[in-house]
């Protein structure tokens, strides 16, 4: 849930003539009333990135945040590199209503996979947020083991784990590079630092803000990165749904991995969205193992930090079903 919204109780019915209205009016209210300075947004987010004397790579890169804001997000990538696998979830960044914020989630992480010092984790997720008085940032590292060892994380950032004359793993890195009334946060849920000078960071999260006038812009969507339990083990997903900042057509990007039951669900287009309060169901043409099927998901945010409280639900026309409340991860409405 973002934080800086409380929960309505309002219905949302999507029309496409009302969204335009809506949009003309703030856009006539901004025209009237933006004479200070407009604020300056900045946000990038990655879910992998690997650089050695070689390579500098980012895998599912939303790119830059502009200036003025707005929203980016990056496609589901399945990593596998020699010094990382790993299925990148979401990546996003975004800045509007003097607030920036992105977020990354990955599942199934192994770095330096297959060898006696790899590092494992079920589900890695961070977040960086800044607003006019402050930059906050948060991590979720599900299941971590560096060399064979079970590491325990610390509720507090930069926690360093190494295996000398091996590696250093920072977990939960946060750097708060805030400076003369421009608020800075970047968040890297791990970051890996071998002996040999290569490295792998995973779930990278970055916003600053430095703030100004501003008009509210017309929104209504969600994202959401996690899992949920499901027979014979878990199931991960990624997605951002909805009216992204001042869209009139809304758009859609899902991910689902079931690795038990062997599905994997995709979604890139929307037929259908509606809600109420802070649950939303988005429905739309899906590809299943490749195959064409329709997908219904109904999600509801419950709160921070997402874990134990929001709720993810999915369903196919061909038979496939799985819901839960989330196990690990977040979702968010925006609106």
């Amino acid at each position: 849930m973002n934080p800086l919204n409380s929960p309505g109780t309002r219905t949302l019915t999507v029309s496409l003539s009302l969204v335009v209205v809506g949009l003309g009016l703030a856009l006539a209210t901004f025209a009237v009333a933006a004479t200070d300075p407009a604020t300056q947004y900045s946000g990038r987010a990655t879910g992998v990135s690997i650089h050695t004397p070689f390579l500098n790579t980012a895998f599912a890169d939303t790119g830059d945040l502009p200036s003025q804001g707005g929203f980016q997000d990056a496609t589901f990538v399945q990593l596998d590199e020699p010094l990382a696998k790993a299925d990148v979830l979401l990546a996003d960044t975004m800045g509007f209503d003097n607030v920036a914020q992105s977020d990354a989630a990955t599942a199934t992480v192994r770095l330096l996979p297959g060898g006696p010092n790899e590092v494992a984790a079920d589900f890695v997720r961070s977040q960086s947020t800044a607003t006019c008085n402050a930059a906050v940032g948060q991590s979720e590292i599900v299941n971590l083991v560096v060399a064979g060892t079970v590491v325990d994380v610390s509720t507090a950032p930069n926690q360093v784990v190494t295996v000398p004359g091996v590696l250093t793993l920072v977990i939960n890195e946060q750097i708060d590079g805030s400076h003369d009334g421009t608020f800075d946060m970047t968040v890297n849920a791990l970051h890996l630092t071998l002996a040999t000078g290569e490295e792998v960071i995973v779930s990278h999260a970055h916003s600053d803000i430095r703030c100004g006038g501003v008009s509210p812009v017309p929104k209504d969507f969600v994202t959401g990165g996690g899992f949920i339990s499901v027979q014979g083990g878990s199931a991960n997903f990624g997605f951002v749904a909805g009216y992204k900042p001042g869209k009139t057509v809304p758009s859609c990007h899902l991910t689902y991995l079931d690795h038990a039951a062997g599905i994997k669900i995709q979604m890139t287009d929307l037929s259908e969205y509606r809600g109420e309060g802070t649950t939303r169901t988005f429905k739309g043409p899906a590809t299943v193992n490749g195959a064409s099927d329709t997908a219904t998901i109904t999600v509801t945010d419950g709160g921070e930090p997402g874990r134990g409280v929001d709720t993810f639900q999915i369903s196919l026309d061909s038979g496939y079903e799985a819901d839960g409340t989330l196990a690990g991860g977040n979702i968010q409405l925006h609106a």
